[in-house]
């Protein structure tokens, strides 16, 4: 009788560790653990993206604390535009105090005009406000020693693209406000067009996703520009992320008729933090957003 219980005994406890160990591995019938159907997301890289700011005494305040508490992280920053209200002068004065300000982050800074310091500029006029933009903001960048290769359009120098980690990044000048000059207007978007269509040509094989800076919100104003931008986004074929200011409000959406293209446009400075935006290489949603980083009080 003792032996037929002891007997009883093994069999029962080699049943239940069989079944836990099944439920350890999965239902796979080679007795080994199932493999994940979908590859692990990886990050590519980070950046933080501002814009409308500084505009009152406050964001004087706040600014040089958001560009010091900025993580770590960050590969990059962009200003999209907009450094000052759209009625304060354009004095000269404007330019030198935020280039002060954006200068103290530990990351490299790259910035993109606004109309408020250019185009809408009535006190002096647009071509004496672009040329403060151009000694103050024109290769920004420089004035840190980093490791990435930038290119610049030979017709228009604020435009810039490089490519990190996969991603190939463009700055472009595009603005919102009034159209001061149509002939330079026109001139611009294509210059525009072509900077990216020329990016594309050289990087767009090897990228795998494409990220715009502009200031503009998209209106029909910018047509020339977007239209034939959402037919080479179609060809492209790949993730288009455009970034912009000039609206003041989050906006997350899809308007172009290339629906690969996801426009952001980004909190006003002085509501909200950067904007936090980490590219994965996630084949068709890398583009991860963050409206409240760590530390930034807002």
């Amino acid at each position: 009788m003792r032996l037929f219980f002891t007997c009883l005994v093994l069999v029962v406890l080699i049943a239940a560790t069989n079944c836990r160990i099944r439920d350890c591995q999965g239902s796979g019938s080679n007795g080994l653990a199932d493999e994940p159907s979908v590859k692990e997301v990886q990050n590519r890289l980070t950046i933080y993206v501002m814009g409308d700011v500084p505009y009152t005494p406050a964001d004087d305040v706040l600014l040089p604390q958001q560009i010091s508490e900025l993580p770590h992280d960050a590969e990059f920053v962009v200003h999209v535009g907009d450094i000052k209200g759209g009625g304060s002068p354009c004095h000269e004065a404007v330019y030198v105090k935020v280039a002060d300000m954006l200068s103290k982050a530990a990351a490299p800074v790259f910035i993109i005009p606004g109309d408020n310091e250019w185009n809408d500029c009535v006190d002096p006029d647009p071509i004496q406000a672009w040329s403060h933009w151009r000694k103050h903001f024109m290769r920004f960048d420089q004035r840190w020693q980093h490791h990435l290769h930038v290119f610049r359009q030979l017709e228009r120098e604020e435009n810039f693209s490089f490519a990190k980690n996969g991603v190939l990044f463009v700055g472009i000048n595009i603005v919102g406000g009034r159209i001061h000059d149509a002939a330079e207007w026109k001139q611009r978007h294509g210059a525009c067009l072509d900077w990216v269509r020329r990016n594309l040509s050289q990087f767009g094989d090897e990228a795998s996703s494409l990220v715009i800076f502009g200031h503009a919100k998209p209106t029909a104003m910018h047509a020339d520009f977007f239209d034939p931008l959402s037919v080479d986004a179609q060809k492209f074929g790949k993730p288009v992320l455009y970034l912009h200011g000039d609206g003041h409000r989050w906006i997350h959406d899809r308007p172009f008729a290339a629906k690969n293209i996801l426009r952001v446009q980004v909190d006003q400075g002085g509501i909200a933090p950067p904007l936090k935006v980490t590219v994965t290489d996630h084949p068709t949603e890398p583009f991860v957003f963050d409206r409240r980083i760590a530390g930034s009080g807002q």
